[in-house]
């Protein structure tokens, strides 16, 4: 029998979400709260997931992003350059809205009616480590590198 991708993904209401207004300190938060409450394992989420006003799904926060952000933080000239600001302003984490760093929805969909060698060739062309499932472009889920990974695994 195929495996399907509705199969192997995390259910979209299973996946930590903020809004797309939240603060990034809060989101950074949110995230690693969700890695605490996991017991620090490997197989914890890979980012956060950011939605409208109308609760749809806009993009995704990743660990990366938190990453290449928190080096950002640690270098102020840089990122005031980054973002546009002025060197006189100070960076506050708690002013900066987490829609300014997501990755947009729209880079990662991938069909559920997709077969999984596809999901893992997505993957692979476009160097990401999750994707968005949608089902009549709604976002029903989420597919992270790991969860192909374990499928690979469960077919040899």
């Amino acid at each position: 029998m195929k495996t399907t991708l509705s199969q192997i993904m995390i259910p979209l209401d299973h996946y930590p979400m903020v809004s797309e207004e939240e603060s990034l300190e809060n989101t950074l938060n949110i995230l690693s709260e969700e890695f605490k409450l996991r017991d620090h394992r490997w197989h914890n989420y890979e980012a956060i997931l950011t939605t409208n006003s109308h609760g749809e799904v806009t993009g995704m926060l990743t660990l990366r992003s938190a990453l290449i952000i928190t080096r950002k933080i640690n270098f102020p000239n840089l990122f005031h350059r980054l973002l546009d600001l002025s060197k006189s302003q100070t960076t506050n984490l708690s002013t900066l809205k987490v829609k300014q760093f997501i990755n947009p929805s729209k880079n990662r969909l991938i069909d559920i009616s997709a077969e999984v060698d596809e999901a893992i060739s997505f993957v692979l062309k476009h160097n990401l480590n999750s994707l968005l499932v949608s089902n009549n472009q709604m976002i029903v889920g989420v597919i992270r590198t790991i969860d192909l990974f374990w499928y690979i695994e469960d077919v040899l």
